[in-house]
Formats: structure tokens, C-alpha cells, sequence
């Protein structure tokens, strides 16, 4: 009877071979830095533009592409150099129209004008003298549009104060309820981080925001990073850390912003990936038993994209309003309240007074108490304030004597200075 008996002595290597190797032979060095090919290559270039971007440069050539088709025009589109490109844009800027064979708006204009200076941003369009004839017949294009009274393109509208008030009033975003609570956590942080319509939104998660206190004690709620923005995507920037905006709370309110959103991530899943989820689709009450009221389903771009759309419906709001009128509203509260330029563009995040302007608008309000004072009659038709002025030695001082009873109307003073003391006597 034979027993075969079978010696490995070469163990996990299996032969002389490899276990030689494996003694004697330095392994090879870990690859500090990551091996790319072309393609991947491109996409990271690709990526330096934002996705709106490149649906926008797609649409522009989409556009031009049909208006070389219809002039029967065969050169192909990286065949034009700057002379041809030159002629070619002359007669396409004045005779381009959209699918109603209508002319587009100013900004549609302005579109398409960018998506081709992208496409061939070898030649520098907007500068290269070279483009100076087609760039002369795209400024007497928007010329025309604005004389003949169709330029109607306006900035988004700053939600007046009768809506606000309807909003915070309204049970919709009652936080007693978890689609009301969600639409006022998601309104919170829209208009006092004064975010830009849809941006970013999506990629929002709970750890995102940070709770802390001041030096005071007082809680706030902070962004836990340097959100990119369309401002702002340089990460050398030194005032990064100041855009990251504060959401202060408010003792006694019983909407506090504070505790609306602690409230809302208490009632999240611990592990949900996303901030704004879908409310679970059963009715309140039983909800009101549960620990937890949102599903880990995350609420989608277009979803987000339509809130204020949404919120405007519901709360029978006076207008339909959008996203991006939550920034021109927190600019418009700012303003109204007194701060400066400086301080409004540290919240917005602009980096410009200019682009700042286009924010603001004046209320209503505003305009009705122009057009009193142009006119003359006062708000009630009443005389403006008594002026005396002040005894001798010609200082130049003054007394203001007016009537603040209920009666005598609203009283206005505005872009003054008081030098001096300011005294109510209050009459009963």
C-alpha cells in the first residue's frame, strides 16, 4: 500500500520561482500620480463649463446650424476662418428668428451671441477687430428692439410684502405638517443665504450646515463649506469663508428658522444622502405617530427648480413667482433696511456694485410715494412739514414741526441727516 506524501516547501508561492521573487526582488513602486488617457483628459477640460453652459452653446449651434442649412451655406463649422466667420455672422445676427419666425429677445440675442464666441473662442469675437462689422450689426439689432419698445425682458421680481406675509401665514408651509416643513426649511435658507434660483440645491446634504453658537450664545446655522458658485470658483479667494452666509434664530418665534431646520433633520433618515427628501406618502396623522415623516428619496433639479412656483400656487400668492426672486427679495429687504452696498454684496455674494443694481427695483410702494411727492399734494393731500428756522448767529439750524396723528397721513423723510436732537411729544 503506497501513501503519496506531497511537500510544499515553496508554501504560498508554489515554486521555486516566485518565492525567489518574492525574497529577493524589490516590488515595484506605488504610482504616485494617476495615469489618464486622452478621452479622460478631455472630459476634465470639458468640465470647466457649467452644464446651463453647454445646453446653451448646444441650443446656439443647434440655431446656427439651421440658419447655414435654410441660406444654403455649405462650409462646415470649424472650416471658417475669421473673414468668413466675419460675413457669415453679419447676416445672422440680423436675420435669425425663432421657431415663430418672430424676433428674439434681447437676451435670446445676447444667447446666442455667447454660445458662438464659445464655439470659436480661438477668435475672440467679442474684441477681435477682425468682428468689428458683424459686432456692429448685432449692437444696431438690440438698437432696434429697444426703440421700437419690444425689449420687455426684465430681472426677476422681489416678492412684494403682501405675498410674504402670506407666505409665513399660510398653512402650506406649516411646520406642523412635513410638506409644509420641508418648503419652509427650503424657503429659510433660499432668502436669508440669498441663493441663486436653483444652484445648488440638489447637491445639498444634511452635513452641509453646521450648528453653532456666537460669542453671545445665540445659535445659527452656517454652510460647512465653501459652496461653488457662478461668482465665486476660485479656491484661493480669501473671502470664501464670509459667503458661507448665517441663518440667526429667533426665541419666541414660533416658525424660528433655527429650530425649523433642527426640527426637519430630526425627522429625516439618519442616513439620508440629500437634504430636501419626499415627504413619506401617508396621511399626517399617521405620520404624527412616527419618529420619522421623510423617505430617503431625494427631491429632484426640476422639482427643486419649481418650488417657489409651487409655493406661489398654493399660497395664492399675486403672482407666480420664481426661485431666483428669493435673491432679488433678500436684496430688496436688505436695501430697504439700510444697509450699505459692502454689506449686502457679502450676503448675495456679488462681486460687483454693478451686477448688484440689477437687483433692485422699487416697491409699489416706493413709486406711489414718488408720485405723491411729484405731484405736490403730499400722500393725503395734506401740506408738508412746518420748517422754522433757527434763531440768530445764522447757524443755519432748523425746526421740523409735524402732525403724526392718524389723521394727518403717513410722513416721510428720507436722505437726511439729523444734527442734533430729535424730540416726540406725545399728546393724548
Amino acid at each position: 500500500m503506497e501513501f503519496p506524501i506531497n511537500f510544499n516547501i515553496y508554501g504560498e508561492y508554489e515554486n521555486a520561482q516566485r518565492w525567489w521573487e518574492a525574497q529577493f526582488l524589490t516590488p515595484p513602486k506605488p504610482k504616485r500620480h494617476q495615469d489618464l488617457t486622452e478621452e479622460e483628459l478631455e472630459q476634465i477640460e470639458e468640465n470647466r463649463h457649467e452644464i446651463n453652459t453647454k445646453r446653451s452653446t448646444a441650443w446656439t449651434i443647434k440655431v446656427f446650424k439651421e440658419f447655414l442649412l435654410e441660406k444654403n451655406i455649405r462650409t462646415e463649422l470649424d472650416e471658417f476662418d475669421e473673414g468668413a466667420l466675419d460675413k457669415v455672422l453679419r447676416l445672422f445676427y440680423a436675420s435669425v428668428r425663432n421657431a415663430q419666425g418672430k424676433k428674439y429677445s434681447v437676451a435670446s440675442y445676447a444667447a446666442l451671441r455667447g454660445g458662438i464666441s464659445r464655439y470659436y473662442s480661438k477668435f475672440n469675437i467679442y474684441h477681435n477687430t477682425a468682428f468689428k462689422s458683424s459686432n456692429n450689426v448685432f449692437k444696431s439689432v438690440l438698437k432696434d428692439l429697444r426703440k421700437s419698445g419690444k425689449d420687455c425682458s426684465q430681472h426677476h421680481q422681489a416678492i412684494s410684502p403682501a405675498d410674504l406675509q402670506r407666505i409665513k401665514d399660510s398653512p402650506a408651509l406649516s411646520t406642523s405638517t412635513a410638506t409644509g416643513l420641508v418648503r419652509r426649511v427650503w424657503f429659510n435658507t433660499q432668502l436669508h443665504l440669498a441663493r441663486r434660483g436653483r444652484e445648488g440645491n440638489r447637491e445639498l446634504t444634511p452635513a452641509s450646515f453646521e450648528l453653532k453658537k456666537d460669542e453671545n450664545g445665540n445659535e445659527y446655522i452656517t454652510l460647512a463649506h465653501n459652496a461653488e458658485t457662478k461668482n465665486h470658483k476660485d479656491p484661493r479667494d480669501p473671502c470664501q469663508q464670509v459667503y458661507r452666509g448665517c441663518i440667526y434664530s429667533e426665541p419666541g418665534n414660533p416658525n424660528c428658522p433655527v429650530q425649523t431646520f433642527k426640527k426637519y433633520l430630526s425627522l429625516c433618515p439618519s442616513d439620508a444622502t440629500a437634504l430636501y427628501l419626499h415627504p413619506i406618502k401617508q396621511d399626517q396623522a399617521i405620520l404624527d405617530q412616527k419618529t420619522i415623516w421623510f423617505s430617503r428619496e431625494p427631491m429632484g433639479k426640476n422639482y427643486l427648480g419649481s418650488m417657489m412656483a409651487n409655493i406661489s400656487q398654493v399660497c395664492g400668492l399675486s403672482r407666480r413667482y420664481t426661485n431666483h426672486s428669493l435673491r432679488s427679495t433678500a436684496v430688496q429687504m436688505l436695501s430697504s433696511a439700510g444697509l450699505e452696498t459692502r454689506e449686502i454684496m457679502t450676503v448675495t455674494g456679488h462681486r460687483c456694485e454693478t451686477s448688484l443694481k440689477s437687483y433692485w427695483a422699487p416697491s409699489t410702494t416706493d413709486r406711489q410715494r414718488w408720485s405723491h411727492i411729484l405731484s405736490g399734494a403730499g400722500p393725503s393731500n395734506t401740506p408738508g412739514p412746518v420748517v422754522k428756522q433757527g434763531g440768530g448767529g445764522g447757524g443755519g439750524g432748523g425746526e421740523i414741526n409735524q402732525d403724526l396723528s392718524a389723521d394727518a397721513g403717513p410722513f416721510f423723510l428720507s436722505n437726511c441727516t439729523f444734527n442734533g436732537n430729535v424730540q416726540f411729544n406725545i399728546h393724548k
